[in-house]
């Protein structure tokens, strides 16, 4: 599926009009795909069948049915977490859990920093944080956990956050103050909360950069951003994996203190003075020889 996207992203531009309507769509209704006919597809995206079946030809596929199956395969596994867990707790019963989680994880940080597309937007992401007045950052569910710590950490570097989660209250309100001067970052996994497809949409429709954290380019979050960092998130437990997104974080905020070291270095020691100098650190106690 990475690489039909890429297919679509190089030769959109070159596309004529009903073409580029039907790749549009492909991005941002590709669950609804395996529900849909070839004709109800073409009245939805007000084409002919003939224009969806070229394009899935142009695409590779022998034919509208062909391009359906490869879909409708890749929704089944992303879309599901019961089915996905019901599939691995099948393939590792009788296996070593802990020698299988270990490899499965480290691959899902080898995936994603080594991740051509990751590499080549982080100076881009780099420079977009630089130039927001404020970052807003977006997460729900499992992906609110990554949220919360980017939020914080950048918070920490003496960057001005702002975290739209679940725990913030009336989010939509919080994201009703985003103008083009600032920055979202969305993180979502599969399955996609509409809370942050709906907030990706009005920061699109507002002219606000948008960068999003997803698991696949098809995501229907990253659909409405500038561009894209893809997390792997195999797991063989009920929620997609953050080992791959915790990393990658790590690298950001490296980046970031790199870049500014004076303001990182002088934010931080303003913190731990205030929380010293307020009694809110743990004392260490010198260990008796």
């Amino acid at each position: 599926m990475q690489q039909l996207l890429k297919t679509i992203q190089s030769s959109y531009s070159a596309l004529p009009q009903a073409q580029k309507a039907v790749a549009e769509y492909i991005v941002d209704h590709y669950q609804d795909i395996p529900f849909l006919s070839v004709t109800s597809m073409a009245k939805e995206i007000g084409v002919s069948d003939t224009t969806i079946i070229k394009y899935c030809m142009q695409l590779g596929f022998s034919g509208f049915g062909d391009f359906k199956r490869t879909v409708t395969e890749y929704v089944q596994t992303q879309s599901n977490w019961h089915d996905r867990l019901e599939q691995h707790l099948t393939e590792i019963e009788d296996q070593d859990v802990y020698s299988k989680v270990y490899h499965s994880e480290i691959g899902n940080i080898k995936n994603t920093l080594e991740s051509d597309l990751n590499r080549q937007n982080y100076d881009r992401l780099l420079n977009s944080l630089d130039q927001a007045e404020n970052i807003y950052i977006m997460g729900f569910r499992s992906s609110s956990i990554l949220a919360r710590f980017l939020s914080l950490s950048l918070g920490q570097l003496g960057y001005r956050t702002y975290p739209i989660t679940p725990e913030a209250g009336d989010y939509y309100e919080l994201a009703c103050r985003m103008t083009p001067k600032d920055l979202l970052i969305s993180i979502s996994f599969s399955r996609y909360m509409s809370d942050a497809v709906i907030i990706a949409e009005a920061a699109a429709k507002n002219g606000v950069p948008h960068v999003a954290f997803a698991d696949t380019m098809l995501s229907p979050v990253a659909a409405h951003s500038d561009y894209s960092f893809i997390c792997a998130v195999e797991s063989y437990n009920n929620a997609p994996s953050l080992a791959g997104g915790f990393v990658l974080i790590s690298t950001i905020l490296t980046g970031c203190a790199q870049r500014h070291p004076e303001k990182a270095k002088s934010y931080m020691l303003q913190v731990e003075e205030f929380l010293g100098g307020h009694g809110l650190l743990y004392p260490l106690q010198p260990r008796e020889q």
